[in-house]
């Protein structure tokens, strides 16, 4: 009779099972860990840390225990801790390499942790390190200048137009002067004509017969000739003269003018004013404000290439021929074959995760559904809810994201956040602006089509404002402070838009119009003051120029007299 059980081969069967059920229990968990371990560290690009990993078969699940997720950024923080994260998953799936988890639970969830030891991965760029508590990063904050200088100290840096014009006449009526003094020292002087006179005289005596009269008349009409000739040459000299002092009187008598060019423009550029008081919603919130949508981009781009499991291009050109093709193949390897499925699977899917988010204020509970990068396979968007009330310093907040990839023509994702009595922590500078503290309430949402182009929009209504009185004892400074003292509330709207790569930042809100209206009033008594003594300083330091212009030009005026002297000691012997 045959055996139809082998006792042999049930043995070693028997021995086989044995010794993969004893390996799998003694090493199973750390091979789990390492397998986390390893490929986190690869996709996030900085250490992925594990304190232990727990696989339990009957019922199947999973726990982990203390994972700790680099900041790739900052490898001396963390990015995300979980105490404790435990997954139930599905048998059968696993046959089909793929990985069905019904149920998550993550306990102890934390952000931007401290590290004892670097993360770094390496061969990674270093990132710049963190900066210590009480560390500065070098940026100050800070108003614009609010109160007026010194005028006589602004004339000593600044140049005056009206001075240089001023010197620069004068050194023109010099040379002027040098140059006519010449041309008249060179036409007739008084002995010449007196040579003239003499001359003339001598016609007049001596014979009287026709010849000796026609000879003197010929005689005179050449003495004649010869004076309108110098004449002549006396004119073309004053004509000259008389043309650059016209126009020197043109200069010296735009002199005024000039000052008070000189007076507009720097009492623009160094007159108290309030510009640059336009947006002190941007100084005292904008950093803040473009650092958490740089963050919130900046992780957005990390988790999206995890949204949609990459497609094999089917079209894509062979590599390689057919004949290296099969010089290259190994025996017993094959290709994958998907056949349809009655119930489609995604290779990876958390059904349902309840989260346990720990932040400084407090704990924040919520849900994660259908995490997968195969979402057309569940037809279901990736959702994300977060939420808690009575907080430390923080009356609610809740956060909700939805990432939809089920479908190309409404692929996009959409996130909603809202808070109300928030605390807000000091900001600013005790020596400029400072606003101490207040309760916001705050709604926003972040729209990102495509999965490149954001649009977003935050409303934050600030109650309970308190500013600081600054130390600075300038006068528009404590204006400022008294008019701060009297804001109580304000609004703040911010926006950001555009694609991922190159959007645009907006902040602005009401504080705006409160300052300017408060700030009107003291900026212009403080403007006829320093107009006053501008005015004064540049009257003082021009005076004596514009003086000097008006006697030097008197030289020149002496010059035109004597050469009207010449032309009238000429007409005289005509």
């Amino acid at each position: 009779m045959k055996k139809w059980i082998r006792i042999k081969g049930v043995a070693a069967f028997a021995v086989i099972t044995a010794v993969l059920v004893l390996f799998t229990f003694l090493f199973a968990d750390r091979l789990v860990k390492k397998a986390i371990e390893t490929t986190g560290t690869l996709i996030v690009g900085a250490r992925v840390e594990l304190a232990d990993a727990d696989l339990s078969f009957f019922p199947a699940g999973l726990s982990l225990t203390g994972l700790a997720v680099t900041n790739p950024d900052a490898p001396m923080r963390n990015a995300v801790e979980a105490r404790r994260i435990a997954l139930s998953i599905e048998t059968a799936p696993l046959f089909f390499r793929k990985w069905i988890l019904p149920e998550m639970s993550a306990t102890g969830i934390r952000f931007d942790t401290e590290r004892s030891r670097s993360g770094a991965v390496a061969g990674k760029e270093k990132a710049t390190p963190p900066l210590k508590p009480g560390e500065k990063d070098g940026k100050t904050f800070s108003l614009p200048s609010l109160d007026m200088k010194d005028p006589r100290k602004i004339l000593e840096q600044e140049p005056l137009a009206s001075l240089e014009e001023a010197k620069k006449i004068q050194t023109d009526i010099k040379q002027l002067e040098t140059k006519y003094k010449e041309r008249i020292a060179a036409l007739p002087d008084e002995a010449h004509f007196k040579a003239y006179e003499d001359r003339i005289k001598a016609l007049k005596s001596g014979k009287s017969g026709w010849k000796a009269l026609l000879s003197k008349a010929s005689d005179l009409k050449k003495i004649t000739d010869e004076i309108e000739q110098d004449l002549g040459t006396i004119k073309t000299v004053k004509k000259d003269l008389e043309t650059d002092i016209q126009t020197l009187k043109t200069r010296v008598k735009a002199l005024p003018s000039l000052a008070r060019a000189d007076y507009d423009r720097l009492e623009k550029k160094y007159g108290p004013s309030a510009t640059g008081l336009d947006n002190v919603t941007s100084l005292l919130f904008g950093d803040a404000f473009k650092g958490k949508v740089a963050t919130a981009v900046k992780w957005y781009k990390k988790i999206q290439p995890m949204l949609e499991k990459k497609k094999t291009d089917k079209n894509a050109p062979a590599t390689e021929t057919k004949e290296e093709a099969e010089v290259k193949r190994i025996r017993g390897k094959g290709i994958d074959i998907a056949f349809t499925e009655k119930r489609p699977l995604p290779d990876f899917l958390i059904s349902n995760g309840s989260l346990e988010v720990e932040i400084p204020a407090g704990i924040l509970a919520g849900t994660l559904k259908n995490v997968t990068a195969q979402q057309p396979l569940v037809g279901r968007p990736m959702a994300l809810t977060l939420s808690g009330k009575k907080l430390k310093g923080i009356d609610s907040v809740a956060l909700t994201a939805i990432l939809d990839r089920v479908s190309p023509k409404t692929a996009g994702d959409r996130f909603t956040f809202s808070g109300t009595g928030i605390g807000i922590k000091p900001v600013g500078s005790e020596d400029s602006l400072r606003m101490q503290g207040a309760s916001a309430a705050v709604t926003g949402k972040a729209d990102i089509s495509g999965g490149t182009t954001l649009d977003a929009d935050l409303t934050a209504k600030l109650t309970q404002v308190r500013f600081a009185t600054s130390t600075d004892q300038g006068k528009l400074q404590q204006a400022l402070s008294r008019s701060l003292k009297e804001v109580k509330a304000f609004s703040i709207q911010g926006s950001a838009s555009g694609p991922l790569d190159d959007y645009d930042l907006s902040i602005s809100s009401d504080l705006d119009t409160i300052l300017k209206k408060a700030l009107k009033n003291a900026t212009q008594e403080l403007s006829v003051e320093f107009g006053k003594g501008l005015q004064a300083a540049i009257k003082e330091k021009t005076g004596s120029a514009f003086s000097a212009t008006g006697s030097d030009l008197g030289g020149m005026t002496a010059l035109d007299d004597t050469l009207a002297q010449k032309l009238q000691d000429g007409k005289n012997l005509m």
